[in-house]
């Protein structure tokens, strides 16, 4: 297996002008007829496949598997990793196509093109085996475009399980028992701060106030599918979203986050829950690798330090969405040999190379007839969560918008806006890039 790195990073301003793209654009298309019912043959000797870099080690080991099963070379090109969407849609829009794609199975995805550009795989074998989530993600129109096979990422709440039991407090369920654990180690552990922010690295402000706040909406009503059908606003009367941003300003304003949340990164969040300088930091559940770093690479001190909770507005519920790490997408390149040899791979890596990726990563299978791994402490708790109650991450389709929440969110954090204007602003990012993008009814 041969690895690259894609030569320059692109402005991100690309992406996003690429991400409101009109998806009827024209694309490349191949006149082949190549099978996409699960019978497709390795015909090429070689493949192309752009990745994201921050790819686990049982994503890629899932490539040379392949390679040693087949005999095919595989050629990893690694975008950059400053510039992932962005540069994957500018190389896109000027017509470069890999043979297999690893992207986002949320609508960032629908700025690619698929129906033009990509392989329907609706009728491969594994599109029954995980239902339940392409009929969420990794489809548009009806049609699935993507073979997901990594567990999806959760997002709630890391804690330190040592903290919480020091001080008598349980797992929060919430956000009046986040508001609880807050006044309590004020009161107790001055010292400790309660949820860390880490407005530095930007992404991470959007879990509190949105993808955890708002899953009670998506579980409830799917708040998001009303925002794209006109039902709802953003900015609407007794808007769960305004709610949530005025929750989240609270525990600012009442001293719940570090003091330097306008700049924090995440990664010192992770080494303070990790130390117990900090009770707690939202972030998705594929960063528990990186806890266990902080704490020695010893997976039994880390199942023992850190535990993970889903407050949600009105009770536990976990919001998830697909990770870009193993999701992957057969474009049209107008060579049959090497779509059909990227189709027979989509088949073998969710078929008998499912599996062993399985056993690697240590994830929950979403593919029906693999066997769970045997996993204890934060991963079977995680498993639990999917399991128990979840919501698809309200922001994931939400098209404009969610490449914005976390400039708004910066903002919000800073003091420059209020939840309101922040509200109002998702609200034309929305109907802007919807109507750019065709939506129906848009």
């Amino acid at each position: 297996m041969k690895r690259f790195i894609a030569a320059s990073a692109v402005a991100a301003v690309a992406g996003l002008a690429a991400a409101c793209s009109n998806p009827g654009a024209s694309g490349t298309e191949s006149s082949s007829d190549v099978p996409t019912d699960g019978t497709a043959e390795i015909q090429a000797q070689e493949l192309t496949v752009w990745v994201n870099p921050a790819d686990p080690d049982a994503v890629m080991n899932v490539w040379t598997r392949f390679e040693e099963e087949t005999g095919v070379s595989v050629e990893i090109i690694e975008m950059p990793a400053d510039a992932f969407e962005s540069g994957v849609q500018t190389r896109w829009t000027s017509g470069e196509r890999p043979d297999i794609l690893e992207y986002h199975a949320t609508s960032l995805f629908w700025a690619l093109n698929p129906e033009q550009n990509m392989y329907d795989l609706s009728n491969m074998p594994f599109v029954e085996r995980e239902r339940e989530v392409l009929d969420a993600a990794g489809s548009l129109n009806g049609k699935v475009y993507a073979a997901i096979t990594d567990s999806p990422s959760l997002f709630g709440i890391f804690y330190n399980k040592k903290v919480f039991e020091e001080y008598g407090l349980d797992v929060p369920e919430t956000f009046d028992d986040l508001s609880s654990i807050c006044s309590t180690l004020q009161d107790e552990a001055p010292d400790v701060t309660p949820i860390w922010e880490s407005g530095g690295s930007g992404w991470s402000t959007q879990i509190v106030p949105g993808l955890m706040y708002m899953s009670t909406a998506q579980q409830d009503g799917n708040w998001a599918q009303q925002v794209l059908d006109q039902e709802t606003t953003f900015d609407g009367a007794d808007s769960p979203f305004v709610d949530g941003l005025t929750r989240y300003k609270d525990f600012q304003d009442e001293g719940c986050f570090n003091s330097d949340a306008v700049t924090a990164q995440f990664e010192d969040g992770i080494a303070a829950v990790s130390g117990g300088d900090a009770a707690m930091i939202a972030l998705p559940t594929g960063l528990i690798d990186q806890f266990q770093a902080r704490l020695d690479d010893d997976l039994e001190l880390t199942n023992e330090t850190i535990g993970f909770a889903y407050p949600s507005a009105g009770g536990a519920v976990s919001a998830w969405a697909p990770n870009v790490a193993g999701t992957w997408y057969v474009p049209r390149t107008g060579d049959p040999e090497r779509e059909s040899t990227a189709l027979a791979f989509i088949q073998w890596a969710t078929e008998e190379g499912y599996q062993d990726f399985v056993d690697e990563s240590g994830s929950f299978p979403i593919l029906e007839g693999a066997d769970a791994p045997d996993v204890s402490g934060f991963r079977a708790e995680v498993a639990d969560a999917y399991e128990e109650s979840t919501a698809y991450a309200f922001n994931s389709n939400l098209v404009g918008f969610n490449v914005e929440f976390p400039n708004y969110m910066t903002g919000l954090l800073s003091g420059a806006e209020t939840p309101q204007s922040v509200a109002e602003q998702s609200q034309t990012a929305f109907e802007q890039a919807a109507r750019a993008a065709g939506l129906p009814g848009w």
